[in-house]
Order: C-alpha cells, then sequence, then structure tokens
C-alpha cells in the first residue's frame, strides 16, 4: 500500500486555504477561539482541551466519509483498487462502504489515531483537569463540530460528491491538523530537552 506521502497533506492544506469560504469561516473559528481567551479567560488547559477535541473531531468525520468514497487511490500499486470492490451496505439510508477502503483507512489511521487517543487520555485522566475546564469549553467543541460537519457537507457529501473521491482525499484533510500536532510537539520538544540538559549540566559542574 502506498505510504501516505508529505506532500499530499500540504497540497491538502494550501487548496484548503486559497478557497475563499473555507478560508472565511477557518477565520471565524479561530477568531471564536481568541475570543474564548479573552473573554472567559481561559487558560493552557483549555486551550489545549478545545484544541485537540477539533482535531479528533476533524479525524473522525473525515475518516468515516473516506469509507464511503469509490474511487481509487492513484498512488497505490496493490491489484484491490483494480478490481470490482466489494461493498457493505449497513443501511439503505446511506451509500455503500466499500471493504477496500475500510482497510486502507484503518492502516492510515493507526499513528495519529493512537497518538490523538494517548493525548486526549492523558488530559481526561486526570479529574483535577477535567474539574477546572470552564462550561464554556462545551460550547466551543459543540461549535467545533458544527463547523467541521459542515467541511464535510461542502467538500463530500453536497451533489454527492463523495463519488468522485477516493479514501486519500478524505485522509488528506484528516491528516493535516495531526501534522500541526507533531511539529508542535517537535518544536516544543527541542527546547524543553534543552532545558532540562542544560539544568543538568550546570548541577553536575
Amino acid at each position: 500500500m502506498g505510504e501516505y506521502s508529505s506532500t499530499s497533506v500540504t497540497d491538502a492544506v494550501l487548496r484548503v486555504l486559497t478557497e475563499p469560504r473555507g478560508f472565511v469561516l477557518g477565520l471565524i473559528l479561530n477568531f471564536t477561539l481568541i475570543l474564548g481567551v479573552i473573554v472567559f479567560e481561559w487558560g493552557l488547559t483549555e486551550v489545549v482541551v478545545t484544541y485537540l477535541t477539533e482535531i479528533a473531531i476533524i479525524h473522525f468525520l473525515f475518516l468515516i466519509v473516506g469509507l464511503f468514497t469509490p474511487q481509487p487511490v492513484d498512488d497505490s500499486d496493490e491489484d484491490v483498487w483494480d478490481t470490482n470492490p466489494a461493498v457493505l451496505q449497513p443501511s439503505s439510508l446511506l451509500p455503500p462502504v466499500y471493504r477496500r477502503n475500510i482497510r486502507f483507512v484503518g492502516y492510515k489511521a493507526i499513528f495519529p489515531g493512537g497518538l490523538i487517543v494517548t493525548l486526549m487520555i492523558g488530559i481526561f485522566s486526570n479529574s483535577d483537569v477535567v474539574s477546572a475546564l470552564s462550561p464554556s469549553v462545551g460550547v466551543a467543541i459543540a461549535g467545533i463540530a458544527l463547523f467541521q460537519l459542515m467541511r464535510v457537507w461542502r467538500y463530500f457529501i453536497a451533489d454527492q460528491s463523495y463519488q468522485d473521491k477516493s479514501p486519500q482525499d478524505a485522509v488528506q484533510f484528516a491528516f493535516a491538523p495531526v501534522g500541526e500536532v507533531l511539529l508542535v510537539i517537535f518544536y516544543a520538544f527541542i527546547p524543553v530537552t534543552f532545558v532540562i540538559v542544560g539544568g543538568y549540566n550546570s548541577r553536575r559542574y
């Protein structure tokens, strides 16, 4: 199965950012989060919880949509994409789910899904953190969920546009914010490591 390319993530992010409607809606959402910090006096905990919850919602919604996309993955060299796909029909109200998509989406979701679950468990397993969260965080999360549902509708459901897409298209949307988290962790880890190592060395000498 073809490996997921960082270039495809960049292309997906740029396509979304340069699309006027998506850019405006994203700007409104981020402006709302800034207002939350100012008006509701959110601390770092509320910001991190809201941010990670948004990523989890994006990941879940777009990977679910990817199960229904009928087009083959262009960069895959597997014969499964060149044959008549087997389908599942869980409900007459929903389009068919493609078995090959289940394998593809599941394979791609192992690492980012594990990362998201680990971070979320680390946060919500701390009762002090959960009790300190403001009720306004719940309102923000509800708004984020609604906003991401609108994105799913616009890019995949409206006019049955999912018919012209592959699961790779959905994966690109799902993985873009995960890449941002990895960058944040990477750039946060380096200075923290230097501080710890520097403090250790200063105590030795």
